[in-house]
């Protein structure tokens, strides 16, 4: 197989990441409080929980949405008028409660990658996180292109957003890897869109009969091998 490019993926992929609920709960509500409404707590759980219900309906079409959008629908679901300086404010709060880290041999990964082949990043998200916290890094000098599906409106396994990286990489199906660790978002989108799968390895996923790796540290020596 001749590889001209590798996609990668993003959370369980090159990062490990997780929102804190509770104090994100807690510092939402008190958002809310210093523009002047005041929310019980469970009032407000029970609409992000709408919002949120909202977006998952959206996302099972292959579709997404921004962040700002969903948050809109949660304020309207308190009937607060939703403005841009309130939802930026809000997606700071949670830029700052998604705690990730990324994996320790990452940089070494990509720094190899870059040397041999294009490298994308294609991450499922409604926010802007993965592209600041690349930028942050110094990590997206080594990405031809990074997208995140808020940016297209579309997301994984969805072929159309895989057709959209293949075309600003100008790349053929058969000439790329995509690497994550979804069964259902990475490596049944990649099968979909012709392109060759490369699973990590990750507890509680469905069976995947193709290729596999336990971490990203291992992809490196296996395109290698792939490649011959």
């Amino acid at each position: 197989m001749a590889i001209k490019a590798v996609i990668l993926d993003f959370g369980g992929t090159l990062s490990d990441g997780a929102l804190d609920w509770d104090p994100y709960h807690e510092m939402l509500r008190s958002i809310l409080a210093s523009w002047g409404y005041l929310v019980e707590m469970s009032v407000l759980k029970r609409a992000l929980r709408g919002a949120l219900g909202d977006l998952n309906r959206v996302r099972a079409k292959g579709k997404e949405m921004t962040f700002e959008e969903v948050y809109d629908i949660f304020l309207g679901r308190l009937e607060i008028r939703g403005d841009r300086e309130i939802l930026d404010k809000l997606h700071d709060n949670f830029r700052n409660h998604y705690r990730t880290e990324f994996f320790p041999c990452v940089e070494d990964v990509l720094k190899s990658l870059a040397e041999k082949y294009k490298v994308a990043l294609l991450s499922n998200t409604m926010s802007d996180q993965p592209r600041i916290l690349l930028s942050e890094s110094g990590f997206d000098r080594y990405f031809d292109l990074i997208i995140c599906s808020r940016d297209l409106g579309l997301r994984k396994p969805n072929p159309k957003i895989f057709k959209y990286v293949l075309e600003k990489l100008e790349v053929k199906p058969d000439e790329v890897v995509h690497v994550g660790d979804s069964v259902e978002a990475d490596m049944i989108g990649a099968r979909d869109s012709d392109i060759t799968g490369v699973w990590i390895k990750t507890p509680d996923q469905p069976p995947w009969s193709g290729y596999a790796i336990s971490s990203i540290c291992e992809l490196p020596e296996f395109l290698e091998k792939l490649g011959r």
